[in-house]
């Protein structure tokens, strides 16, 4: 499955790999959510590192999965945790971070996972 998640501990991290549909994001996001494993409050982790589908993206789909996260900020903490290499993923990922910001939610975009995992307070091996 291009998109997949994966609890550890404290951690939901969304692994976006290949391609995949912005439905897909949503449906794993709701999905560990709902996992009786996750936490109350967890912090969230989108790597899109293996992504071949965020470049392609329009800005109102980026926009749309940004906003999504809206309604769950105080389940995840108010932070959203992305790990994006390229430039072009980077750029993409702080455009969505404006997005997502102006629903409550502080996102943050990062070249390695230990940063990410740094700045969300989180200990993990991911």
């Amino acid at each position: 499955m291009p998109v997949t998640y994966a609890l550890v501990g404290p951690l939901l991290k969304l692994d976006l790999e290949g391609h995949y549909r912005p439905k897909d994001i949503v449906a794993q996001f709701l999905a560990g959510l709902a996992d009786p494993s996750c936490p109350n409050r967890v912090a969230l982790l989108l790597d899109v590192t293996r992504s071949e589908s965020l470049e392609t993206r329009a800005p109102h789909e980026i926009r749309r999965i940004a906003q999504f996260l809206g309604p769950y900020h105080a389940r995840i903490g108010g932070r959203c945790a992305v790990v994006a290499r390229t430039d072009v993923h980077f750029g993409l990922s702080k455009m969505g971070s404006v997005h997502s910001e102006a629903v409550g939610v502080r996102a943050a975009v990062f070249r390695d996972c230990k940063s990410a995992l740094d700045w969300l307070g989180v200990q993990s091996d991911v």
